[in-house]
């Protein structure tokens, strides 16, 4: 039988929208005020539409996170008591965390540019390549445990735009240059499944 997987980018907070870079996330602090208001608004909209079609899709649905605040308080908001899975954590960006992206562009134009077509790219200071994350997320995709009947409850978790163009290219054998052709909105939903034939990437309709 098939395993499904459901792949829900966070909401759009004030970071993600001013272009700061995602720092490490570290221990429950931050989950509570990760979310402003804006985004939470954004998160009720998106529960009216899609919790009870992806809650009702299975019994018993495991529900997993990235460690990052702003995925564990999109998780929260839209009704999922979720896990953490460190393999589900955003891009580490090594020195680059925690700054804007329009700074980076004036001070280290070049190391910008290469970061945005080249996914073997690797931001300074021990930062994550696109091929670092793609081969983690992959790994995570490949070991998870095959359906057992037909009514086996997916696995739901909420990420982020690196990890879920990881995991669609994983899917589909892409190439990783192509990282940056997909776009991956806030609270958007990407359904992955995977039969005996492989991964595959299905249009998920609410």
């Amino acid at each position: 039988m098939a395993t499904k997987v459901w792949l829900i980018s966070h909401a759009a907070n004030a970071d993600l929208r001013a272009g700061v870079l995602a720092t490490e996330a570290g221990s429950d602090e931050g989950v509570e005020t990760a979310l402003d208001a804006r985004a939470i608004a954004a998160v009720e909209a998106w529960r009216t539409r899609w919790q009870a079609l992806i809650a009702g899709s299975g019994d018993a649905a495991r529900v997993l996170t990235s460690p990052a605040p702003v995925a564990r308080a999109s998780a929260r908001a839209a009704g999922f008591d979720a896990q953490i899975e460190h393999a589900l954590a955003d891009t580490a960006f090594g020195a680059w965390a925690g700054c804007r992206l329009n700074d980076i562009a004036q001070h280290a134009p070049e190391a910008l540019a290469a970061w945005t077509r080249d996914p073997s790219f690797q931001p300074p200071g021990g930062g994550e390549s696109f091929d670092d994350v793609r081969k983690r997320v992959g790994a995570w995709l490949d070991a998870l445990p095959e359906a057992e009947n037909k009514d086996n409850a997916p696995v739901i978790a909420f990420t982020h735009a690196s990890v879920i163009r990881a995991a669609v290219l994983h899917a589909l054998g892409a190439p990783s240059a192509t990282f940056r052709q997909l776009e991956i909105a806030p609270l958007s939903v990407t359904t992955l499944r995977r039969s005996a034939q492989g991964w595959v990437w299905v249009a998920a309709t609410a």
